[in-house]
C-alpha cells in the first residue's frame, strides 16, 4: 500500500494536521466535558464504564492525538517515514469508533 497521498507540499501538511488534530479535539472535548460531575454523561454506558474511568481515558487519548497530529505535520522527521500513516490510521480509528456515539448523545441531550 502506498501512502505517498497522505504526504505534500509544507502547506499541505499543516494543513492535514489542523484537520487531523481538529477531528481529534471534536471527539476529546465531549467526552472529558461529559466527564466532569456536574456535566455527567456516560460514553460507553454504566456497566461498561462505572467510574468514567475509561471515558477519560478515551477523552485524553483524543486530545493528545490532537496535539500529536498537529506536532507531527509542524515538525520534519524524514526518518521516521510510517509515523504519517500511522497517526492517520489512529485518527481515523478514533472517528470511526467514537464520532457516531458523540453525535448520538449530542443529538439526545440537546
Amino acid at each position: 500500500m502506498s501512502w505517498g497521498w497522505i504526504e505534500g507540499s509544507r502547506s499541505f501538511d499543516l494543513g492535514w494536521g489542523l484537520v487531523s488534530a481538529t477531528v481529534c479535539l471534536a471527539l476529546a472535548v465531549p467526552m472529558l466535558w461529559w466527564w466532569l460531575p456536574e456535566h455527567r454523561r456516560s460514553f460507553f454506558g454504566s456497566s461498561v464504564d462505572p467510574r468514567f474511568r475509561l471515558q477519560l481515558a478515551y477523552g485524553l487519548f483524543c486530545m493528545a492525538m490532537a496535539g500529536t497530529n498537529l506536532g507531527c505535520r509542524a515538525i520534519p522527521h524524514d526518518e521516521l517515514p510510517l509515523v504519517h500513516p500511522a497517526f492517520f490510521v489512529i485518527t481515523a480509528a478514533l472517528a470511526v469508533a467514537f464520532a457516531p456515539r458523540v453525535l448520538r448523545l449530542l443529538w439526545r441531550h440537546s
